[in-house]
């Protein structure tokens, strides 16, 4: 099936006007806000830890740790195939063994990978500017042949 333009890849899809279920009941609850809160804090007051919980949850929310990733790199070049290796294997086993989560090992490996990509980039733009510049003294040098051949001349 092509796509085409104007046309809904799901022409049987939800209907227009269709209001969305958790919309409707919180506009039902909209009304009531004040009292559910009241109550709410209430509970939360005379011990129902549920009610407490959720209280606490929405005065301070949970902080997610940025804490940085203490993880040791071998010698060289980070995007040598041993080296990359190396850093798996390590990632392997610090997770298997407990020191890193696996969310942790995943963001480390993001990074790794994050930085791998920025080398092999940086890599080919050097790449590019000396053949570039290799170009430029080419072309130089047969501009100035050519004079010369038209000096002789």
């Amino acid at each position: 099936m092509t796509f085409k333009q104007g046309e809904s890849g799901n022409p049987n899809g939800r209907p227009k006007g269709i209001v969305d279920k958790r919309a409707k009941l919180r506009e039902k609850l909209e009304s009531h806000a004040d009292e559910i809160i009241d109550a709410l804090i209430v509970r939360a007051k005379v011990g129902d830890s549920g009610a407490l919980k959720l209280c606490i949850e929405r005065l301070i929310p949970r902080v997610k740790s940025d804490d940085g990733i203490v993880f040791g790199l071998p010698e060289g070049r980070l995007d040598m195939g041993n080296n990359m290796l190396q850093i798996a294997h390590d990632l392997t086993q610090a997770v298997a063994l407990g020191h890193l989560s696996f969310e942790e090992a995943i963001r480390f490996s993001n990074f790794i990978n994050h930085q791998t990509r920025l080398i092999e980039k940086a890599e080919e733009q050097i790449q590019d500017e000396l053949e570039r510049e290799e170009r430029r003294k080419y072309w130089e040098e047969r501009s100035k042949e050519q004079e010369n051949s038209n000096e002789a001349s």
